[in-house]
């Protein structure tokens, strides 16, 4: 993506990623060469708010997402929100050469015929990638279930907020990546993912998604993993996973609770690392791709577990490494450097999202002969 192109546009979008353990918001001065970071924050989600990708708790979620905007000094604003990959149905398919008018209509015919779901009952949208040879266009065709956007578009409403840009979580991760690693976008990269309920997959090269997936795996599965085997709540389980110590109890005790916790991380860090390698070499195989992934690059919470991207490097043998969501935007003095290093993985959605536009699809030139 040409993101000098983007930026300087005249409107700025305020960024909220909603996951099921928070809510993220971000705002970003797009008016310069550079992006800079204008707001940041995050408000913990505590309970479950999805429902088969649906929202389910439209107005508590709004009561945060107005609270957290109050917080940082956001006037109201339209936002830019993403959808989660496993409720997002992606093909790419070829296309006879046409004008664009005659595209759209082909393209909604077309979907009918692979989409798994009543074309009436998805919201459809599409992207045209390039030339895929003589007189044929490669599209990548991107369906949503109306009923889950509408939680979306319903949960931003009840804040009294609109929704100029609705995307999908991997291709804002896929942005995020272009902006701020410029000199990796020509290698064929595995984006990991890794949130509370899942890990979503996007191999791209030279600006294109080559191939998405998602993998059932993600933060809670470590968290659910210490409430079963240690028998403590969720807020302490979720305490010992990020390694903080049991108030009120000795040394000694502290020390044998780490190395009980530790024993499971490490089981299920080698699991995690066992079903995105499994995953990742099915998701590369049928994309029919005849290059091999350069390298692997893990962003989200669940990228935090210590020795998971080592793991997951030894199981793949490609060199795999932690993205940094925030490299390509410009901090000012005002931010704690401690507290964005701490937050930075959990912000990569919505940094992608924040460069956004309404209207900023960009459909390469072709000729329609």
């Amino acid at each position: 993506m040409d993101f000098k192109a983007l930026l300087r546009r005249s409107e700025s979008l305020i960024s909220i990623d909603i996951g099921s353990s928070a809510v993220k918001m971000l705002e970003l001065d797009t008016s310069g060469d550079r992006p800079k970071l204008l707001n940041i924050g995050i408000a913990p989600i505590v309970g479950e708010i999805f429902s088969n990708n649906t929202i389910t708790k439209g107005e508590k979620i709004a009561e945060q997402i107005t609270a957290l905007l109050e917080a940082n000094s956001v006037g109201d604003k339209r936002v830019c929100t993403a959808i989660p990959g496993p409720s997002v149905f992606t093909k790419k398919i070829k296309m006879a050469k046409m004008d664009p008018a005659e595209l759209a209509s082909n393209v909604q015919f077309e979907a009918g015929n692979f989409i798994p779901h009543n074309i009436e009952a998805v919201h459809l949208d599409y992207h045209v990638i390039g030339e895929a040879g003589k007189n044929q266009l490669d599209v990548l065709v991107v369906a949503v279930k109306n009923e889950i956007l509408d939680s979306f578009l319903e949960c931003f409403s009840y804040a009294g907020l609109e929704v100029a840009v609705a995307d999908v979580d991997c291709f804002a991760v896929q942005n995020m990546f272009e902006l701020g690693y410029p000199e990796l976008t020509s290698k064929t990269v595995a984006l990991v993912n890794i949130g509370a309920r899942y890990a979503s997959i996007n191999i791209c090269k030279n600006g294109q998604s080559l191939f998405t997936g998602d993998v059932p795996v993600g933060g809670k599965l470590f968290t659910d993993a210490i409430i079963e085997v240690m028998g403590v709540p969720a807020d302490q389980a979720e305490a010992l996973k990020r390694k903080k110590k049991t108030a009120g109890s000795s040394t000694a005790q502290n020390d044998a609770i780490a190395g009980a916790v530790q024993d499971i991380l490490d089981r299920n860090i080698e699991y995690v690392a066992s079903e995105l390698n499994r995953q990742l070499s099915f998701f590369w195989n049928a994309s029919g791709a005849e290059e091999q992934i350069d390298s692997i690059m893990l962003t989200g919470g669940g990228s935090l577990m210590a020795g998971l991207a080592d793991e997951l490097s030894e199981k793949t043998g490609i060199s795999c490494s932690i993205l940094d969501p925030l490299r390509g935007i410009e901090k000012g003095d005002g931010f704690d450097a401690a507290y964005l290093q701490e937050i930075a993985p959990l912000m990569s959605v919505a940094v992608g999202m924040g460069i956004r536009q309404p209207g900023d699809k960009i459909t390469p030139e072709y000729d329609e002969d």
